[in-house]
């Protein structure tokens, strides 16, 4: 199985599944795990904090949702 690895506007991350909030177009940067995660964080065009979504941050700067209940 081969790794891709991306990156843009100073974030990188490895996995074509990946949504990413590109600073370039009005975004925040960050990357998350899911499509779906990444349209929650805009709800209305424009992002909000992951933190308040319950999301938590990977060692390598993917935001997921917590297995934590």
């Amino acid at each position: 199985m081969e790794l891709l690895r991306m990156a843009c506007c100073g974030s990188s991350w490895v996995g074509v599944e990946r949504a990413h909030c590109c600073r370039r177009t009005g975004g925040c940067g960050h990357v998350f795990d899911t499509a779906q995660l990444w349209d929650a964080h805009r709800p209305q065009a424009g992002c909000i904090d992951p933190r308040s979504l319950d999301l938590v941050q990977t060692k390598n700067g993917i935001w997921l949702e917590s297995t934590a209940s």
